[in-house]
């Protein structure tokens, strides 16, 4: 299972269409830096984050980025990995 974590300041909308169409196959985390995170929360950030808002993670089933940039994403590029990681 892919795991996408999107890491943002504030209540900002994310590819909500994406989550909908995959929603069985990947984990989504939003972490909001507003707010107290969970340690599995404070563990990405920790990990990945850079200081730039916003920043998008996708991790595949073992924990390995399949992308990990700031700024912001063309959907097609995340849906893309989604569909790639599914065949494997």
């Amino acid at each position: 299972m892919v795991r996408d974590v999107l890491i943002q300041r504030g209540r900002h909308g994310g590819p909500v269409e994406l989550y909908d169409k995959y929603r069985s196959q990947v984990h989504v985390v939003v972490i909001d830096l507003d707010v107290q995170r969970s340690p599995e929360q404070q563990e990405l950030v920790k990990e990945y984050y850079k200081g730039y808002i916003s920043h998008v993670l996708v991790l595949d089933a073992h924990s390995e980025p399949l992308y990990n940039q700031a700024g912001e994403v063309d959907s097609r590029i995340i849906e893309d990995l989604f569909k790639r990681s599914a065949e494997q």
